[in-house]
């Protein structure tokens, strides 16, 4: 007898736990168990008024509530914690994942290279100074670049043939430089961009044995400041 109690006892506190257990969140447990307890109560309450109302129990009185009040006690506890279940609000749902972050926007492109200017240079005749007239559509060429790069400035470098002294060749060749200067100024070149440098008889290009070289030789070079 008093293990078939025990075993009352035990089922509604299981079933209580089973429902509780169940339960996606605390308020949902927190209703479930005080709705298992409720129940609990009233189902043995219910049992013990039941049994005291009805008559006739003769010896059969202590078995009916040894009976009846575990069985109210675990029925209760089972209604009321099934009823504290649904009653409850449910669970909220999780909330959304965070959006992935954005990728890293692409590195900016490298500069572009500077630009880089080559202005062809002028020759001139054995000891002169003066611009030929060949060359001065190359010169016009070399003034209408330097016009459109107006922060180019540029080194107007003289030089010679081997004939003839050290000393001579280096005015002649300062003389070829400022020739060129001046040309380029009178053609809306700003002097100031302009740095002439005789070199005399130096930095060849060619060789002095022949009259072709020569002529190589004898010229004036525009180098850009880049």
């Amino acid at each position: 007898m008093v293990r078939r109690k025990l075993g009352l006892y035990l089922m509604g506190a299981a079933a209580v736990c089973m429902i509780a257990g169940c339960s996606a969140n605390e308020e949902q447990r927190r209703c479930e168990t005080l709705g298992a307890g409720i129940g609990a109560l009233a189902g043995a309450g219910i049992a013990t008024a039941v049994i005291l109302t009805t008559k006739n129990h003769g010896s059969h009185e202590g078995t009916y509530f040894a009976w009846g009040i575990p069985a109210g006690l675990a029925g209760g506890g089972l209604i009321g914690g099934t009823i504290g279940h649904f009653m409850c609000p449910p669970a909220p749902p999780p909330p959304p994942a965070p959006p992935p972050p954005p990728p890293p926007p692409p590195p900016p492109p490298p500069p572009p290279p500077p630009e880089k200017l080559i202005l062809r240079g002028v020759h001139f005749d054995f000891d002169k100074s003066n611009i030929r007239p060949q060359d001065a559509a190359v010169l016009d060429e070399a003034a209408e670049t330097l016009k459109s790069h107006p922060n180019v400035t540029v080194n107007v470098n003289g030089y010679c043939d081997a004939i003839g002294t050290v000393r001579y060749n280096l005015r002649l060749s300062e003389r070829r430089a400022n020739a060129v200067v001046s040309y380029l100024a009178d053609h809306g070149v700003a002097e100031g961009r302009m740095s002439p440098h005789g070199y005399g008889k130096t930095n060849f290009v060619a060789t002095n044995k022949t009259a072709e070289g020569r002529a190589q030789n004898r010229r004036v070079e525009l180098v850009p400041n880049q």
